[in-house]
């Protein structure tokens, strides 16, 4: 899902630069947490730290390899808006229907109301700086 990532960024600057402004910190913000987790889930599984570092490498390397498809593949405009609607509500889902909950699930506590209330104040500082 990484290089889809950066098909995404790639796709939003075709739009416009603010577009690709926005997508591009929403990627960036996203993919912390995606290397965060390769790093652990690979050291988890007994890997070797060179082999989970290598892991963290390709992870960071696939939104670059998604992006810079799109230099060669320009997408029809008709195509495009639908693409970065279902990228976008795709993203929204997860975190609502999915991320949201399990946070508050069984073990609420101050922390992940002020995870909640931090990672929405982050979001606005996205849109703030990309606006």
């Amino acid at each position: 899902h990484s290089a889809m990532d950066g098909v995404a960024i790639g796709a939003a600057f075709q739009v416009g630069g603010g577009m690709g402004t926005a997508v591009a910190l929403a990627v960036i913000a996203h993919d912390f947490a995606d290397g965060f987790n390769t790093f652990t889930i690979t050291s988890l599984y007994g890997n070797a730290r060179r082999r989970a570092m290598g892991m963290l490498v390709a992870d960071a390397c696939a939104p670059v390899v998604g992006a810079l498809s799109t230099v060669f593949l320009t997408i029809p405009e008709a195509v495009l808006g639908g693409y970065l609607g279902l990228f976008g509500g795709v993203l929204l889902y997860l975190a609502a229907a999915e991320i949201l909950p399990e946070a508050h699930h069984e073990h609420p506590a101050r922390s992940t109301l002020l995870c909640t209330v931090a990672g929405a104040a982050f979001i606005w500082l996205v849109v703030g700086i990309s606006g």
